[in-house]
C-alpha cells in the first residue's frame, strides 16, 4: 500500500513553491510597476509576499491564525499599493482551510464576513487607485467565496464519512457483544450438559463400581483390582469434570483456570500407574534437568501424553508396552510417546477420530510441532513445544 505525504509536508511545499513563484513573478512585472503601481517592489513588498505566502503551511493546524496573517500583509500590500503577484493564491487556500477545518457555523460567521470584507475593502481601492479596475472586485470575491463554499463542502462530506464509520464501528461492537453472548450462553448450556448428564451417568458408575467392590470381598483379587481402578478413575474424572463444568460458567478468564488445580508433567507417575491398571505396560523416562514450566504448558503437555496413552489403550490390543519420554531441553519440551501396539492399519491417524486433532490443537496454540504416525514395530507421537518462561 503507497504511504501518503503527510498534510503538513504537502503544504509546506505548496508554500514554498508558492513563494518561488511569486518571486519570479515579481521580477518579471518590475518594467511595468512604474507605469500602473505606486510603489516599486522593495525590501518590505518582499517581506509582505512572504507573509502572504509561507503560513500555508501551517492552515490545516491554525486556520484562523493563518487567515488573518495573510490579510493583514495583504491589506497593507494593497493600501501601499505594490505591483500584483501570485502570493493572493496564499488567500485562496486560506480560505478554503476556514471552510473546511472550522466548524460549520463558525466558518459561515467568519468566513462569509471576511468575504465581504475583502470585496468592500478592494471595491474602495477600485474607487480610489489607478491600478485597480471593477473586474478586480468581482474576480477577488469570486476567488475566495468559492474555496470557501467548497471548503465548508470538504468539511461536511469529512462528518457524514465520519459519522459512517462510527456506526460501521458501533455495528461491529455489537456484532461482537452479540456472538460474545451466543459463546456464553452455549458454554452455559453445554454446562449444563455435562453437570447434568454426563457427570451424573459418572457418578452412578463410579458409585456401582464402590458398591461391587464390597460385594466382591475378598474374591478374587483380578476383579477387585479392576472395580478399584475403575472407581479411582471415576473419582478423577469427576474432579476434572466439575472443574470443566465451572470453568465453562466462569468464562474463559485465566484466573477461573487458576482456581482449580491442574495436573502437570508431574502427575505423569501417576497416569503411568491408572494406565497399567488398566491393562497397559507403561515406561516413563525423564532427561534434561526438571524445572517447573508455564501452566498452559505443563497443562497441554500432561493432555498429550494422557491421549496419547488413552488411544494406546483404546486400540492398540491386549499385551501393548508403550514408552513415554520427556525430554526438557533449554528452550522446547520434547514428548515422545511410543508403543509396538498394532500402528500399521491407519486407525490412529488424524482422521480416524478427535484425539490426534486435539492434540494438534494444542499443540498449535503452543507454536510447537507434532509428528505422529505408524512405525515399523508400533505407534509414535512426538511433540515439540517451545519453552518461553
Amino acid at each position: 500500500m503507497k504511504r501518503r505525504m503527510p498534510p503538513f509536508v504537502v503544504d509546506l511545499l505548496i508554500a514554498v513553491g508558492l513563494l518561488w513563484l511569486t518571486l519570479i513573478n515579481r521580477a518579471d512585472i518590475e518594467i511595468l510597476a512604474e507605469d500602473f503601481f505606486s510603489r516599486d517592489p522593495d525590501a518590505f513588498n518582499t517581506f509582505l509576499i512572504v507573509l502572504q505566502t509561507l503560513p500555508i503551511a501551517l492552515r490545516r493546524r491554525y486556520p484562523q491564525a493563518v487567515l488573518f496573517v495573510l490579510l493583514g500583509a495583504f491589506v497593507v500590500d494593497r493600501v501601499l499599493d505594490y505591483p500584483s503577484t501570485f502570493a493572493w493564491a496564499g488567500m485562496v487556500l486560506a480560505f478554503h482551510s476556514i471552510g473546511s477545518e472550522l466548524p460549520r457555523r463558525r466558518s459561515a460567521l467568519l468566513g462569509f464576513s471576511l468575504v465581504g470584507a475583502v470585496v468592500a475593502f478592494t471595491a474602495f481601492g477600485a474607487a480610489t487607485l489607478e491600478s485597480i479596475g471593477l473586474e478586480d472586485v468581482v474576480s477577488t470575491g469570486i476567488m475566495i467565496g468559492v474555496p470557501l463554499v467548497l471548503g465548508r463542502e470538504v468539511n461536511q462530506r469529512r462528518i457524514k464519512t465520519q459519522a459512517l464509520e462510527d456506526r460501521a464501528e458501533r455495528a461491529e461492537q455489537e456484532r461482537e457483544t452479540r456472538a460474545a453472548q451466543a459463546v456464553a450462553e452455549e458454554r452455559a448450556r453445554i454446562a449444563r450438559e455435562l453437570h447434568d448428564v454426563v457427570a451424573h451417568q459418572m457418578a452412578v458408575m463410579t458409585l456401582q463400581a464402590e458398591g461391587a467392590r464390597r460385594l466382591a470381598g475378598d474374591g478374587d483379587p483380578r476383579v477387585a483390582e479392576a472395580l478399584d481402578t475403575i472407581r479411582r478413575t471415576g473419582h478423577d474424572a469427576l474432579d476434572e469434570m466439575r472443574g470443566m463444568v465451572g470453568l465453562l460458567r466462569g468464562g474463559s478468564d485465566e484466573r477461573s483456570i487458576e482456581l482449580s488445580p491442574q495436573p502437570g508433567l508431574a502427575d505423569l507417575d501417576r497416569l503411568a500407574d491408572q494406565m497399567r491398571d488398566a491393562g497397559l505396560d507403561v515406561q516413563l523416562e525423564r532427561r534434561g534437568s526438571h524445572r517447573p514450566l508455564p501452566g498452559g504448558l505443563d497443562l497441554h503437555a500432561y493432555r498429550i501424553v494422557q491421549e496419547s496413552l488413552t488411544n494406546t489403550l483404546k486400540h492398540a490390543g491386549p499385551g501393548t508396552r508403550a514408552a513415554v519420554r520427556v525430554d526438557y531441553g533449554a528452550e522446547v519440551l520434547e514428548l515422545e510417546i511410543t508403543d509396538n501396539g498394532r500402528g500399521g492399519n491407519g486407525s490412529r491417524e488424524a482422521g480416524g477420530g478427535h484425539g490426534l486433532i486435539g492434540m494438534r490443537e494444542r499443540v498449535s496454540l503452543l507454536n510447537g510441532e507434532l509428528t505422529a504416525g505408524p512405525i515399523r514395530d508400533g505407534f509414535r507421537v512426538r511433540a515439540t513445544l517451545p519453552v518461553s518462561l
